[in-house]
């Protein structure tokens, strides 16, 4: 490969090399210095690749190795090469009896594969014979001495080193494992989300293939406990084995780097489109108004917040009407169908974001609430936020609205009704859809750059199918800073609206996403 090939390559995944030292050193001056390491051995390795589509391959075991001896330089001990002239005739046991650091050995045997520890464990303090240990296990006698011959030279290696476990034992990365789901429920599944081992599994293991062993000295966590986790996430596809018997990550994952790099795009694409929409909205306000008597007594600033998530909801189904191959979604499980993807990062912009409830709401059999909790909103205009709704009191204020004993706050819609709000909004939505295919294109030319090869050919169908959700705080908070409209000085609920219920939207009430 020619130096300047290497060079392009680079200057594309600089992000992601950055984020893949982050991940593996504690300080970000360490990282930015390992960078430059690797970005080092690359340019130095480019002329020995002739095909450059092979050497995306050869990048992970670069990074591996420069790691290796970055941290070596820094006094760190690492694996090498075994010595296979080690003799079979080494009794580890005698000599760690011997040192008196029976402690150093239980480390090294909890790091053992499931194959050479049992054996191990077996042989040495269980005292069965290798012909007992083949019997127990199904496995040829050949294997067992194999395995305790094997586990003898490892375990030589390893009660000389001196082994420090990574970062992640003691200070485990933020990280959620979300899933938009349908079907049916499965405990074993859904209970994934509430440990935090899967998820730093998933997060150590997401740039590049890890072994159980490697995994086990980065989480601090024998590999005995690990490999029942492993196991499980393989079940569901959230992690693979590799030919080389590692573990990679199969999810795409949604990073504080790729969450800041794209945050910002997206204001470009936002700003601009939401104030041609709510510019264009106030100049129809006199024919929303005619809709019903409730849209034609409302305040201007009550109905311009109600307008907004409808105009949401239209704008991303004409948006995702035009990607059909991006709609089929992975089978979780039998039974049920979704999207998986991970979270990874810290929010830092309160109003950028949507830490509420998107979607729908059952408010009794004759009505129910749609709208969004955008961040942006003070507490005391997000409906969704029980602590500061009383249902029954804003259920109270709906039937005097509509009986007409009281000014109307919110806004009360027919299906007829809606559908005619559509059709007036019908230029609008167009806009907002094409703002969503422009947020789109963004997110995934930026998660190319900070997700690995791995998951690449995921990129575009996760995205798509996150992106209403994850983009509802960032249309909130940009529509407010770009000034096309303006927080809210009334009290109660902004961005929502209610609608009469019918046997169509019933599969719709009590869902929606925590976003």
């Amino acid at each position: 490969m020619k130096q300047i090939s290497a060079a392009k390559f680079v200057e594309e995944n600089l992000k992601t090399i950055f984020a893949y030292s982050l991940s593996k050193v504690s300080n970000r001056n360490d990282a930015e210095d390992l960078t430059n390491d690797i970005v080092l051995a690359i340019l130095q390795s480019a002329d020995k690749i002739k095909n450059y589509d092979a050497f995306y391959g050869y990048v992970w075991g670069i990074a591996a190795n420069t790691y290796r001896k970055f941290m070596k330089r820094k006094g760190r001990a690492f694996f090498d090469e075994l010595d296979d002239n080690t003799s079979d005739e080494f009794d580890f046991t005698e000599e760690m009896c011997v040192n008196d650091d029976i402690q150093t050995l239980h480390r090294e045997i909890s790091l053992l594969s499931k194959e050479y520890r049992e054996c191990t464990v077996a042989y040495y303090y269980d005292e069965l014979s290798c012909a007992e240990i083949s019997k127990k296990f199904s496995i040829s006698l050949e294997m067992v001495k194999y395995y305790l011959f094997k586990t003898r030279k490892i375990l030589k290696e390893g009660i000389c080193m001196e082994r420090e476990f990574g970062e992640k034992s003691f200070n485990p990365v933020p990280f959620e494992l979300m899933t938009i789901f349908y079907g049916d429920f499965n405990n074993e599944y859904r209970n994934l989300f509430s440990r935090k081992l899967p998820g730093q599994i998933l997060m150590s293991a997401y740039y590049a293939p890890m072994t159980v062993k490697e995994l086990a000295i980065e989480l601090g966590v024998a590999s005995v406990y690990l490999e029942d986790e492993i196991a499980m996430l393989e079940k569901y596809n959230l992690i693979s084995k590799t030919s080389a018997g590692k573990y990679q990550t199969n999810l795409v994952i949604f990073t504080d780097s790729f969450t800041n790099e794209f945050e910002a795009k997206a204001e470009t694409i936002i700003s601009p489109a939401m104030v041609k929409v709510m510019s264009s909205v106030k100049e129809k306000l006199c024919k929303i108004r005619q809709l019903n008597v409730i849209c034609e007594k409302i305040a201007d600033s009550r109905l311009l917040w109600s307008l907004i998530w409808p105009l949401m909801r239209q704008g991303s189904g004409r948006f995702q009407n035009g990607y059909p191959q991006l709609q089929e979604r992975d089978v979780l499980y039998s039974g049920a169908t979704g999207t998986n993807y991970g979270i990874s990062n810290d929010k830092h912009n309160a109003e950028l974001d949507c830490s509420g409830f998107a979607g729908y709401s059952g408010i009794d059999s004759n009505y129910y609430a749609s709208g969004a909790d955008f961040g942006v909103l003070p507490q005391n205009n997000r409906y969704f936020n029980l602590k500061n709704v009383d249902r029954d009191t804003f259920k109270q204020k709906i039937y005097k609205t509509v009986s007409g004993e009281i000014q109307p706050e919110i806004v009360i819609l027919t299906e007829k009704e809606e559908k005619q709000l559509f059709e007036i909004l019908s230029e609008e939505s167009s806009i907002m859809a094409e703002m969503y295919n422009q947020l789109f294109s963004c997110a995934c030319r930026i998660m190319r750059n900070h997700a690995p090869k791995s998951v690449a050919s995921n990129i575009d169908r996760i995205v798509f199918q996150t992106l209403f959700f994850r983009t509802v705080g960032l249309i909130g908070g940009y529509t407010v800073k770009s000034g096309a409209i303006a927080v809210p000085d009334f009290e109660g609920p902004a961005a929502v609206y209610v609608r009469e219920n019918t046997k169509a939207a019933e599969n719709s009430v009590n869902q929606g996403v925590l976003v």
